[in-house]
């Protein structure tokens, strides 16, 4: 029998503890705090609504602020349904979609408001600044910087 040979020290370290699934993939950046995000302002509306619309948008209003954003969203959806090529009511649904933490469907909303806008600038802008936001949420940090150097030229 041979003699016994001593085993040779491992070169790796052996981990003490099971790997997680946290701990296999890449680290990504940490989201952005509220405070990193771009500002804006949201904007009443710039164009006077029918009474219908103007109804719904005070219903919306009245439900965004006791805290129920779904029955906001539908009462803009309602009046969207009316004045299809409104794009203050654009505006409003997609900041509601931001609200909702939906930064996607906010962002396509605001493009739709910012094509309908055709001669409001200051929509436009707030447009932008709104999809420049919601790009930030959704860790687009280029995208973002993008759509702020477009809010910029109105």
């Amino acid at each position: 029998m041979a003699p016994e040979l001593p085993l040779p020290e491992p070169t790796t370290p052996v981990p003490t503890e099971p790997a997680t699934l946290e701990a296999l993939e890449p680290s990504s950046p940490p989201p952005p705090q509220p405070s990193e995000l771009t500002p804006f302002e949201p904007i009443g509306p710039t164009v006077p609504l029918s009474p219908v619309v103007g109804a719904l948008v005070s219903a919306a209003n009245q439900n965004s602020k006791g805290g129920d954003l779904d029955s906001a969203a539908a009462s803009i959806e309602r009046a969207i349904r009316i004045e299809p090529r409104n794009a203050n009511l654009f505006y409003k649904l997609a900041l509601l979609r931001l609200q909702q933490s939906k930064p996607r469907l906010a962002e396509d909303l605001a493009k739709k408001s910012a094509l309908l806008a055709s001669t409001d600038n200051t929509l436009k802008k707030h447009c932008w600044l709104l999809i420049a936001h919601s790009r930030e949420m959704q860790q687009d940090f280029a995208g973002a910087k993008e759509a702020r150097a477009k809010a910029d030229s109105f």
